[in-house]
C-alpha cells in the first residue's frame, strides 16, 4: 500500500458530521476512491469475483480511521450504505451510455451481477471482518499504519462474522480467526467512526468533486 495512504488515514478525524468539507466526508470519499482503484486493478482477471477473498477485507481495512472498534449499527451502515452501493454510480453511468436496442456492455453485466449477488448475500448473511472486536480493529489498523500488503495469510488471522439485512441485532461468528496468541488483548478503548451517520443525503456531484480533488 502506498505511503501517502497512511498519512491520509492519520488525518481523518472522528465524528465531524457529513458536511462536504468535513473530515468524515473526506474519509467516505477516500474509501470510494480506493475501492475504484482496487476494482481497476482487478481488470484483466477472470472476473470480478476473482478478487473477492482479498478485496472485501481490504475495503473494510481502508474504512478504519483508527484502531478503535465500530459499533454494530456503524458496521451495518458501512455494509449497506457504502460497500453495497459502491458501484451504483458506475452502473447508472453505463446504463445511461447504452444506446437503445444495443446489448448491455460486459462491464455493466458484470457489475449488475456482482450487485445482485452481494445484495442476496446481505439478505442471507453477509460475511465481513469483525470490526466490532477491538483486537481485530487494532490488528487491521496496524497493517494500515505499517503499509502491509494484505495476503491470504493475513486473512486467516481475522475473526469473521455474518450480519443480516433484516435483523439488526443478530451476529453469527463464521470464523474464529487466530488472534488469541498475538497478545492483542481486548484492543483499545473507545469507539470508532459512526458510519450510521454517513452521507445518505449527500449529493452525487459533491461526492465526485471530492474524489477528483483527492486524486
Amino acid at each position: 500500500m502506498p505511503n501517502n495512504k497512511r498519512s491520509t488515514m492519520k488525518k481523518i478525524g472522528g465524528k465531524d458530521g457529513i458536511h462536504p468539507g468535513s473530515r468524515k466526508a473526506g474519509q467516505i470519499t477516500r474509501v470510494h476512491l480506493r475501492t475504484a482503484k482496487l476494482a481497476s486493478a482487478a481488470k484483466g482477471r477472470k472476473g470480478l469475483n476473482q478478487m473477492k477473498p482479498v478485496f472485501r477485507p481490504l475495503f473494510f481495512l481502508h474504512s478504519l480511521s483508527g484502531p478503535a472498534p465500530l459499533s454494530l449499527p456503524s458496521l451495518r451502515a458501512l455494509i449497506s450504505d457504502v460497500f453495497l452501493t459502491r458501484n451504483d454510480d458506475r452502473i447508472a453511468e453505463l446504463t445511461a451510455e447504452r444506446r437503445p436496442g444495443r446489448p448491455k456492455d460486459k462491464e455493466l453485466l458484470e457489475l449488475e451481477e456482482l450487485r445482485r449477488v452481494e445484495h442476496a448475500e446481505w439478505e442471507t448473511g453477509f460475511e465481513v471482518p469483525n470490526l466490532t472486536d477491538g483486537a481485530t480493529t487494532r490488528l487491521m489498523y496496524s497493517w494500515t499504519e505499517s503499509g502491509t500488503n494484505l495476503q491470504s495469510s493475513h486473512l486467516d488471522l481475522l475473526p469473521m462474522v455474518r450480519l443480516f439485512a433484516n435483523d439488526e441485532t443478530t451476529v453469527v461468528q463464521s470464523r474464529l480467526g487466530k488472534l488469541g496468541t498475538m497478545g492483542l488483548g481486548d484492543g483499545v478503548e473507545g469507539e470508532g467512526d459512526d458510519w450510521s451517520t454517513m452521507a445518505k443525503g449527500k449529493g452525487k456531484e459533491e461526492e465526485k468533486d471530492e474524489i477528483e480533488v483527492e486524486a
